[in-house]
């Protein structure tokens, strides 16, 4: 029998995605979803528990009592508060049982505003995993770049009109392909915006596996794990105006650091803290043309001829299995 694959995320504010990300999902063959709602008063809850195949759980006292008897909770439960990430990963370990029960094979862990893009669907693609015996599976991702400031014929739903990436850089890059990234508004040293490091799936028969963190799965003792550069996650990360400004708002002035001793710049390069500091400045001097001129200028790409100049480069790839699937439901 095939084994059956599903997806955990931890989300908030992704009132115009979140019906085209469980769509998508469902169409390339996943069979379940674990949300979990940080918000317990988020407007899309009650959606999610209507659909038959979706799992919704709020960030409530229930949750919260449930987490302190997980694996994870003793060295991460004093970070809950402030560190979604610690909250992620307790949810995906809570997740892992339900899906055990469920009789589920696989649980993917992406965020709410990433995609599986997996030519010949993922039925087949998790089927093969479990034959070979693999326990994770870990993906690189790309980083989606928009062309305009917000989706506006697709009521916010970027799943639907953002078809370009970024890829990841080689490790030496040509001045050629240098000179066409600083054109673009972006940095050759930090070419991503966010995380580089990829996202994982794990089998859930292998004995022993915990999340250790966001982007991978573990156990103590050996294990076995397939990486692949295709398929992809599909991170669309602050793909329109409005959600760069709905995350930045709801952050708020948050500190340089995670868990309070990683540094973000370091980790991930200024942007993520340029972006907090602009956003925050633009709320309080009530000019939000601040931030949307930082927008425009650091994290759209506008240039028709630009963006195909870097396509030749392999700086940019178009990617539009998702809109078409999505347009076909």
């Amino acid at each position: 029998m095939t084994p059956r694959a599903a997806i955990v995320t931890t989300l908030r504010d992704v009132a115009a995605t979140l019906k085209s990300f469980v769509a998508y999902h469902r169409a390339i063959g996943f069979g379940h979803f674990f949300l979990f709602f940080d918000d317990p008063a988020d407007a899309m809850l009650e959606w999610a528990r209507a659909q038959p195949d979706v799992t919704a759980i709020p960030r409530d006292s229930d949750l919260q009592r449930l987490w302190r008897g997980l694996v994870s909770w003793d060295e991460i439960g004093a970070h809950v508060e402030k560190e979604v990430m610690a909250r992620q990963i307790l949810n995906v370990e809570h997740a892992m049982t339900l899906a055990r029960a469920m009789g589920l094979g696989w649980l993917l862990h992406i965020d709410a505003d990433e995609l599986f893009h997996v030519p010949g669907g993922a039925a087949q693609h998790f089927a093969s995993l479990s034959m070979q015996l693999v326990d994770v599976a870990s993906y690189a991702n790309l980083e989606a770049v928009p062309e305009a400031e917000d989706a506006d014929d697709c009521a916010g739903d970027v799943f639907r009109s953002v078809t370009l990436f970024k890829t990841p850089l080689p490790a030496s890059v040509p001045p050629q392909a240098q000179a066409l990234i600083v054109r673009a508004g972006q940095r050759v040293d930090t070419y991503f915006h966010f995380y580089g490091n990829g996202k994982s799936a794990v089998r859930l028969a292998a004995p022993g596996m915990l999340p250790r963190n966001v982007h991978e799965f573990a156990r103590d003792g050996s294990f076995t794990v397939a990486r692949f550069s295709g398929p992809f996650i599909l991170h669309y990360a602050c793909s329109s105006f409005a959600a760069f400004w709905q995350k930045y708002v709801t952050l708020g002035r948050f500190p340089d650091t995670w868990w309070g001793q990683v540094d973000i710049a370091q980790a991930v390069g200024p942007f993520h803290l340029e972006a907090r500091d602009v956003v925050a400045d633009a709320v309080a001097s009530r000019e939000p043309a601040l931030a949307r001129r930082f927008y425009c200028d650091r994290v759209m790409i506008a240039d028709p001829v630009l963006v195909e100049e870097m396509m030749r480069h392999a700086l940019l790839l178009r990617i539009d299995a998702p809109q078409r699937i999505l347009a076909g439901l």
